[in-house]
């Protein structure tokens, strides 16, 4: 029996989780701020000052109450590796103890944010092999860097020594890796990153932060509050930081990126605010997807991502990152060094969706026609007097819903190709997603009335993936080639 390590998380990771208890706080006093400002502004000095004492009061008990169940909690869960498992076990009034296999762990990353640089501690996470758990990281250990580093090596040995693989040689041999991204290359990935959509909301955000700053004078001669104008402003201002945030974190995300294969796994470094470093086993690896911008599709730039369980899990790093925006040429070398397994899946060219898809279509056009004609009557009859622009709205999201259609009509289609399935989905965006059937978990294949009669069917391909690439999409295709997916997985399962 091997021996047994027994830890806890660094003592940081209670400041962090205080952090959120923080913006509860701040969240209940912008909720309430007019409330407030009108006590403040009509109530006597005694109250005042009373009130002050008793808000202050409150809202500090509940930053202490935080930190005392947060430092119960760390000192109450510990983590152990014994006998090829890890275990989570919190010893507070409510028991928990959660049990992994080292053999069910797929991947073993680390991962910093600007907080953790600052005091020199370091994330591991944990995914493991688990359909249900996929969408999530199932275990995040805070440390210290070196110790976290040491952690990472160990759980990988141990990983290792469970798939009966020998223990590679230390060398100190340097990283050799296969791109590095200069800041050329991130500039034009964050340009070609860009929603024009977030560009309009900031422009209009901004407009409007603008427009209440020149009204201010004139309100607060009316009598207006100026805490309510300053919350306006905040609002406005939010809204447009937000969307000015969404269009720079494109340039910066994926600052410092850089990529290698070495042997059966990928190692992938980037970060500027939250530094990452993975490891990809490629057993792990379940497809790859090409994605095109608005910009990148007229261009003619991709960029790639992978779908496997341990990047794109968290909500901030939503996309699985491969390499940045290139030429279609530069996707197939960059593919022929990295995955060359997947390297011939570029090379398939997809067919678009069959004309009897526009028949297919036509049961959810009736219920959607059926539900505008009915709220645009209600409206007019119930307000009358704002008919012409209920009756403008209507007719301008049907037109903006019939420009869907057809652009989602000419973007999508699909390729069953004898190892790999292609997917292509999109409306102004286009996405390439490249599929092996033996990693293809189960096809759930749907037909409505219409589709019935043309003889057409369209379907969802299930992986084992984060939750954002979990369910893929099959637009619609004659109904005899459902035949060819069913049979190509099961020769592949066979295969296995």
């Amino acid at each position: 029996m091997e021996k047994k390590i027994r830890f806890r998380n660094h003592i940081s990771v209670v400041l962090e989780q205080l952090g959120a208890a923080s913006w509860v706080v701040f969240v209940l006093l912008l909720t309430n701020v007019d409330d407030v400002v009108e006590f403040f502004e009509n109530g006597t000095s005694e109250e005042i000052n009373m009130t002050a004492l008793i808000v202050g009061a409150v809202l500090f008990g509940i930053l202490v109450l935080a930190c005392i169940y947060q430092l119960l909690l760390w000192s109450k869960t510990y983590i152990s590796i014994c006998d090829n498992s890890i275990v989570i076990e919190r010893n507070t009034l409510h028991k928990k103890k959660n049990t992994i296999g080292i053999k069910n762990i797929s991947n073993v990353n680390t991962e910093q944010n600007l907080f953790e640089m600052f005091l020199g501690t370091c994330k591991v996470k944990l995914d493991t092999n688990s359909m249900s758990t996929a969408d999530q990281t199932d275990v995040k250990i805070l440390l210290k860097k070196t110790d976290a580093e040491q952690l990472k090596s160990y759980i990988m040995k141990l990983m290792r020594q469970c798939k009966g693989e020998e223990e590679p040689v230390e060398t100190q041999e340097v990283m050799v890796w296969n791109l590095e991204a200069q800041t050329k290359d991130m500039v034009k990935h964050g340009f070609l990153s860009i929603n024009i959509f977030s560009v309009f909301i900031a422009l209009g955000s901004f407009v409007g932060v603008v427009g209440i700053f020149m009204a201010t004078a004139s309100k607060i001669s009316a009598g207006e509050s100026l805490a309510g104008i300053l919350l306006s402003v905040m609002m406005a201002a939010g809204m447009c930081i937000s969307a000015i945030w969404d269009i720079v974190k494109g340039f910066i995300r994926y600052y410092g990126f850089k990529i290698a294969r070495r042997e059966d796994k990928l190692h992938i470094c980037y970060g500027f605010f939250k530094k990452v470093d993975y490891t990809i086993p490629i057993e792990k690896i379940n497809g790859v997807i090409l994605r095109q911008s608005f910009t990148a599709r007229i261009t003619g730039q991709y960029m790639a991502e992978i779908i496997n369980i341990g990047m794109g899990d968290d909500a901030a790093e939503a996309e699985a990152f491969l390499f940045p925006y290139c030429k279609k040429e530069s996707v197939k070398v960059r593919l022929k060094q990295l995955l060359p397994e997947l390297e011939h899946t570029v090379q398939m060219e997809y067919e678009k969706q069959p004309k009897e898809a526009w028949i297919a279509w036509l049961w959810p056009s009736f219920l959607y026609l059926l539900f505008a004609v009915f709220a645009t009557v209600a409206g007019v009859m119930y307000m009358p007097k704002y008919s012409k622009w209920m009756l403008t709205g209507a007719a301008l999201v049907s037109l903006w819903a019939l420009l869907l259609v057809i652009a989602y009509y000419r973007t999508a289609g699909s390729r069953f190709g004898e190892e790999e399935l292609l997917l292509v989905q999109g409306y102004f965006r286009k996405t390439y997603c490249f599929l092996p059937y033996r990693k293809i978990q189960y096809v759930e294949l749907k037909q409505n009335f219409p589709a019935k009669l043309v003889r057409l069917q369209k379907g969802e391909i299930h992986l084992l993936a984060s939750a954002r690439n979990r369910i893929q999409n099959l637009p619609y295709f004659p109904e005899e080639d459902g035949e060819i997916i069913k049979e190509r997985i099961i020769q592949t399962t066979e295969v296995r």
